[in-house]
């Protein structure tokens, strides 16, 4: 279901150093939830699941949902319906036996039951497939120097963007205040489809990254294995955005290109963003605040880095929807 809880922040994105608080909690850490709850109007994600109903996560099989999602069933208009809920909270119901072929059939499942509905939660996912699946050729194909590395950093990734869904979707719980605002943005009809999309990207990146690699023991023995990483996602990106425009209708090409490969239109964006919006230097800081936040002393300094660089990219992101510049 949604969940209508009003979240502004206003930044100045002239400058990425802007003041902040660290007084927040960086990772999504929340309680069991046990109901979710019911409402029945057109056009919310409802459901009247019992956590402990549900089916057993450990019977998952990795064949079963990877598409053909029936919309009359699972969809109420274009959002999830009560028994959409309840198979997305199945999809995100982790074991301690995730593998990267488990990891990927429930992303899969999870943007196949999204799409199935037009549901704009489904935007992220959507894209992110493509990003998975690279990552597993690259695991198969030896192009890791530690594959055990790149197993570790594709599972555990992929569980704080499965995490925070499932937070999204039960009353009692809250997902990150960065997969919060990409949410509330995604269910807005004044913000486009790409902004919110890049949102996620950024929440994903800023924020879900460091805090992965920190906790998947990387150091700068892996280096050279993330920056392959994150090349893999450079290049899907345009098949991620085929299949943004066949699914949702929005073309975030001009952005994505400029986004990851630095090819931006001249005067088409402004200079600023060239700066604010670099894949390059996202992905750079990510791997810089995990060597803060793996140091007794250094957690405060990533927080503030994640903090003011997701709010700078948001607030030029605003900017450019606001104008009409993106899609």
């Amino acid at each position: 279901m949604r969940k209508e809880n009003a979240f502004v922040c206003v930044v100045g994105f002239t400058s990425m150093m802007v003041g902040c608080s660290s007084e927040y909690n960086a990772e999504m850490i929340a309680p069991e939830a046990s109901i979710v709850d019911i409402e029945n109007e057109e056009g919310e994600r409802h459901s009247d699941v019992d956590e402990s109903e549900e089916n057993d996560a450990s019977d998952y099989d990795t064949e079963e949902y990877a598409g053909g999602y029936n919309g009359n069933i699972y969809c109420n208009g274009n959002f999830l319906s009560a028994e959409g809920v309840e198979e997305m909270l199945f999809l995100t119901e982790l074991t301690d036996s995730e593998d990267i072929y488990s990891t990927y059939a429930r992303i899969d499942g999870v943007a196949s039951l999204f799409e199935a509905c037009g549901d704009p939660w489904g935007l992220f996912p959507t894209t992110y497939r493509h990003i998975t699946n690279r990552g597993i050729e690259a695991v198969e194909d030896g192009e890791f120097e530690n594959p055990d590395w790149g197993r570790h950093i594709i599972i555990d990734f992929a569980s704080r963007y499965m995490k925070n869904l499932r937070a999204a979707l039960l009353t009692d719980e809250e997902p990150s205040w960065a997969w919060k605002h990409y949410y509330d943005l995604a269910d807005r009809e004044d913000v486009s489809k790409t902004r919110a999309v890049i949102v996620a990207m950024c929440a994903h990146l800023m924020l879900d990254l460091p805090y992965s690699l920190a906790d998947i023991g990387s150091t700068e023995d892996h280096k050279n294995d993330f920056f392959v990483f994150g090349e893999l996602m450079i290049e899907v990106a345009e098949d991620l955005n085929d299949d943004l425009i066949r699914f949702y209708g929005t073309d975030a090409g001009p952005l994505l290109n400029g986004f990851f490969l630095g090819e931006w239109i001249d005067g088409r964006f402004g200079s600023q963003t060239t700066i604010t919006l670099s894949y390059q230097a996202v992905r750079t800081k990510s791997w810089n605040n995990r060597w803060y936040i793996q140091q007794s002393w250094g957690s405060w300094v990533a927080s503030s880095e994640i903090w003011s660089s997701f709010w700078a990219t948001d607030g030029a992101l605003a900017v450019l929807d606001a104008s009409g510049a993106i899609d």
